[in-house]
């Protein structure tokens, strides 16, 4: 196993919560924490960076073993703005140096934990071929990040002792965000919703319990799925939570058109034998749950129905008389089935 770490990534959380797992249970004189989060300067930097390496070169004393967490460095080599100055860039190449050229003993471990680190820079390389174990949580797409929240929320909520029912796992990740401390706060309070006698999480529990996380949009997708699966109760709920929103009609004929329009093509693709190919054009997650919806729609009843709501949408937006209950009502015809009377 390493013993020198390395753990990279915008979410303060979930770097902090895996640099723990590392650490373990070390406390007191065996363990050393050097915190870089107010370190906003050159000077400041560079103590930091000769603390460290005093710490990296200073075998357990007393203790049988010592760890040291360096954590918050947000000076890290990089590309862009961000970067740090020259003399700061010059400390951390040598101390790379030190790693590489004095590998620590068994009872002695390092854990670097930050932002932000160039993968393809000599101070990279150099921690690389000090043999350092680097785990890097990267932004990503906003799917990729979602999807990667959705593997660490069935993860966090086994060690619960929670599993997610088919579909509440993205549904939970829709409404609270990919935050992983967002994720493990909503999966605390799960928790103590389920108590002890249940186990399993339904999407009605997400609706129940879960709290929309801070940047993360209105549940849109609530209102098209509930249309996708012709559903207009719960499509009439939905537009409910958006119906005193300003704009409300050019909000919803916009995305219930776009929603549409998707599934035309998806339909199309499909009897072409081309949905694969199209579907790598959205998010997995979306492409999947869409292509599912296929089955409540004939490709002309598809087509008619983003007909209608691009005719609302210029309506809406052109007309100053409110034609906010035309969008209900255009909802209602839409998820009328075929024969319904």
């Amino acid at each position: 196993m390493a013993n020198l770490h390395v753990i990279i990534g915008e979410d303060d959380y979930l770097v902090a919560e895996t640099a723990k797992k590392l650490v373990g249970g070390v406390s007191g004189a065996a363990l050393e924490i050097i915190d870089s989060v107010s370190s906003a300067n050159a000077e400041q930097q560079l103590r930091d960076i000769a603390e460290a390496d005093a710490s990296y070169s200073t075998p357990p004393f007393l203790e049988p073993v010592k760890t040291t967490w360096w954590k918050n460095v947000g000076f890290l080599p990089c590309r862009g703005a961000k970067a740090p100055a020259q003399d700061v860039l010059d400390a951390l190449l040598r101390l790379a140096r030190r790693f590489a050229a004095s590998p620590l003993g068994e009872n002695q471990r390092f854990v670097l934990s930050g932002p932000r680190l160039d993968q393809r820079g000599e101070f990279a390389k150099l921690l690389k071929s000090a043999g350092a174990e680097i785990a890097v949580f990267a932004a990503g797409k906003p799917w990729e990040r979602a999807r990667a929240a959705v593997v660490r929320a069935v993860d966090l909520a086994a060690e619960m002792n929670m599993k997610f029912e088919p579909g509440a796992a993205d549904a939970f990740i829709a409404r609270v965000g990919a935050d992983a401390r967002s994720v493990a706060s909503e999966l605390g309070k799960m928790r103590d919703y389920l108590g002890p006698g249940r186990h399993t999480v339904s999407i009605a529990d997400v609706d129940e319990v879960a709290s929309q996380g801070v940047g993360v949009e209105p549940e849109l997708w609530a209102v098209t799925d509930a249309i996708g699966a012709r559903d207009f109760a719960r499509a009439s709920d939905a537009l409910a939570r958006f119906s005193q929103e300003s704009g409300f009609a050019v909000l919803m004929t916009t995305v219930i058109e776009k929603f549409f329009r998707q599934l035309a093509e998806l339909k199309d693709a499909k009897e072409k034998g081309k949905e694969g190919l199209l579907a790598e054009s959205m998010s997995p997650w979306a492409a999947k749950k869409n292509s599912g919806f296929l089955r409540n729609w004939s490709l002309q009843e598809l087509r008619a129905a983003r007909a209608r709501f691009m005719a609302l949408r210029e309506k809406a937006v052109s007309s100053s008389a409110s034609v906010d209950a035309l969008v209900v009502k255009e909802v209602a015809q839409a998820c009328r089935r075929r024969g319904a009377r």
